[in-house]
């Protein structure tokens, strides 16, 4: 009886110590990592710092308004740069597939862009000799503005649990207004000369950037990003007119680009 008492001790004993031995060694229990696949839909806020470089180039018709060695101090007038900032808001809707650490996603967003800029440029390119009372000059008013702008990028990034760092990069849609007006008076008319032309159009260019995510919660979401758009070159021309039978075409090229900085918010389903 004794011996069974003292094998009963030692096992219930050793019974205790290899459990205290397995609650000592068990290893914690960890939160899982975040899971960045899935749908999300939200909304952006920023600024776009936007420049249009406008390049001319002047043809005489077949009875000559200027003389050839004063058209390439007209177009230096003609040509010159239109900028400004905005404020620029819209919507997003995107998808992340994530693999370990590596995420791809594809995002299309459409943001209100109010780009409404104007420049006058002037001078005096002519050298003909009139009488004392007649001033020769040219004097150009450009305008330009936007209304929406539209991308659709793919997102390529590296998630550290709740961050994820991205480049981004696809294609830009905008509406692009361009309107100017020409007014001189350069010695070959009868009197002054006057040219106006407009283009409005919808074009398609390129965005690409980079930014990051950052998850609140499973599915809050904010970010932080930067995009360059280049919506390519806008073209308009039109004929310069005079009191009598001289004539001219004028022609412009304006090459839009946007550096645009924005913060948002997204809902991840």
């Amino acid at each position: 009886m004794k011996k069974l008492f003292t094998t009963a001790a030692v096992m219930v004993a050793f019974g205790n110590v290899a459990y205290g031995a397995d609650f000592a060694f068990k290893a914690p229990i960890v939160a899982s990592l975040y899971d960045w696949t899935g749908f999300y839909a939200g909304g952006t806020v920023g600024g776009a710092w936007s420049k249009a470089d406008v390049n001319l180039t002047t043809v005489n018709g077949g009875n000559a308004l200027y003389n050839p060695a004063q058209i390439p101090a007209l177009n230096a007038i003609g040509s010159t740069g239109v900028s400004g900032s905005s404020v620029i808001f819209g919507g997003k809707l995107g998808y992340n597939q994530q693999w370990a650490s590596f995420v791809l996603g594809v995002e299309g967003d459409i943001s209100s862009w109010r780009l409404n800029k104007a420049v006058t440029t002037t001078g005096n390119p002519f050298d003909i000799i009139l009488p004392p009372a007649t001033v020769n000059f040219a004097t150009f008013n450009t305008t330009l503005s936007t209304s929406w702008l539209a991308t659709v990028r793919g997102r390529v990034g590296f998630a550290a649990d709740r961050a994820l760092f991205y480049a981004t990069g696809g294609a830009a849609f905008a509406d692009v207004h361009f309107a100017n007006t020409y007014l001189g008076h350069s010695g070959f008319g009868a009197g002054n000369e006057g040219e106006a032309n407009t283009a409005s159009q919808a074009k398609a260019g390129w965005a690409a950037g980079a930014g990051a995510d950052y998850a609140l919660t499973r599915n809050w979401i904010v970010s932080v990003e930067y995009l360059h758009v280049d919506l390519g070159s806008t073209s308009a021309s039109g004929l310069v007119t005079t009191g009598n039978a001289n004539t001219a075409t004028m022609s412009f090229t304006t090459r839009l680009r946007s550096d645009i900085v924005r913060g948002g918010i997204s809902y991840k389903f």
